[in-house]
């Protein structure tokens, strides 16, 4: 019985079912690998595709009569408006701040703002700033997402946190 191990080793069988052994975990993981980086680039296409579509769309608005620009707004934010735009996105995963801006010089005056109470951070400011002169009337929309690991989320969320979150910022100039 000694012999039955010894064997096994020496056996041609029995390196490849060592060296199999040995590889599968790194192919494993280098699969969930090229699978997560896959979805990672695309919600960050998705969150840029919804950020200037909505930017674009809602430059076109007409404020005639007072308050349509507003409502249409309004309706940019509804789950089912998102889903068309980018259907690999959860809606409630979605963080949208949207504003219509007048230009005073280099300072942006908000006309409306989604959500109603919001204003305008630093980065949001300078990018009104660097496409508006002044008197000059655009939008800037800022997404951003929440982004899920599917494979490992608890063992590498930690090192990846930051970069699980795009978020664009895009002005667009009334029309």
């Amino acid at each position: 019985m000694p012999r039955a191990p010894a064997r096994f080793w020496v056996s041609r069988n029995a390196a490849a079912a060592s060296e199999f052994a040995l590889i599968l975990p790194i192919i494993v993981l280098m699969f969930a690998a090229i699978v997560e980086f896959g979805a990672i680039f695309q919600v960050y296409a998705a969150v840029n595709r919804v950020a200037t579509q909505f930017a674009i769309a809602w430059a076109d608005c007409s404020d005639s009569p007072a308050g349509t620009c507003q409502t249409e707004l309004n309706t940019y934010t509804a789950a089912s408006t998102i889903a068309n735009f980018a259907p690999q996105l959860t809606a409630s995963k979605l963080t949208l701040t949207m504003f219509e801006v007048t230009m005073s010089g280099t300072t942006p005056t908000i006309v409306y703002a989604y959500p109603s109470a919001a204003t305008l951070n630093a980065g949001q400011t300078l990018a009104a700033q660097a496409s508006f002169s002044s008197g000059q009337t655009g939008v800037v929309v800022t997404a951003s997402y929440t982004h899920t690991l599917q494979f490992f989320s608890t063992l590498m969320t930690p090192f990846l946190g930051a970069n699980l979150t795009p978020t664009y910022t895009v002005a667009q100039l009334k029309s």
